[in-house]
């Protein structure tokens, strides 16, 4: 849970990489990358989208978002179907955690509470 959500503000030559790659008609000027788990291509408003989500919603995969301008991408293509990439590492994850946190909680007693005498009994103090 170290890595971050990174949003990243693409130079001039990275743009042109990241539009050679994806398709020339795409406008991209940002990416948001996941670490291990791929990175996506777009404008700011798209990118900033995700980042703000995912850097929320996955908090067994990721410990917040940063913000970044200089940033050495490994590849320039858009990773398909990252959101599912994502949720299939994350499930795992919160489902051992509600494991051990079901199995990590003692049971209560079953004690029942003394039973409350009775009108009767108090008048006649059986």
């Amino acid at each position: 849970m170290t890595e971050k959500v990174k949003l990243v503000k693409l130079s001039a030559e990275q743009i042109a990489l990241a539009k050679d790659t994806n398709g020339g008609r795409k406008h991209i000027t940002h990416a948001v990358v996941c670490g291990n788990y791929g990175q996506l291509f777009g404008t700011e408003k798209q990118c900033r989208k995700y980042y703000t989500a995912w850097s929320k919603i996955f908090p067994r995969l990721f410990s917040g978002g940063e913000e970044v301008d200089d940033f050495d991408l490994e590849s320039f293509e858009t990773t398909p179907e990252l959101v599912m990439v994502l949720i299939d590492a994350h499930d795992p994850l919160v489902k051992a955690a509600s494991v051990q946190q079901i199995a990590d909680m003692s049971r209560p007693s079953q004690q029942r509470p003394a039973k409350k005498k009775g009108f009767w009994a108090k008048l006649f103090g059986v």
